[in-house]
């Protein structure tokens, strides 16, 4: 049994409208984006850094406080 988006799609190629699969960009095979799992030193390097807060935000260096009395 066709699904109802392949239905659709012969309804609209019978009608002489174009096909949306056409639109598809067709990469032949390649992936634009490959996927690498994590070194051993990145991943211990992240679980050490999980909770650590950055301190660069806290001692930014650039702030200056002023109290006038």
């Amino acid at each position: 049994m066709a699904s109802k988006a392949k239905r659709h799609r012969k309804k609209l190629e019978r009608e002489g409208k174009l096909n949306p699969k056409c639109n598809r960009g067709d990469w032949n095979g390649i992936k634009p984006v490959t996927r690498t799992t994590p070194t051993k030193a990145e991943a211990t390097r992240k679980q050490v850094r999980k909770h650590k807060p950055n301190f660069s935000k806290y001692n930014g260096g650039d702030s200056a406080y002023f109290i006038a009395g």
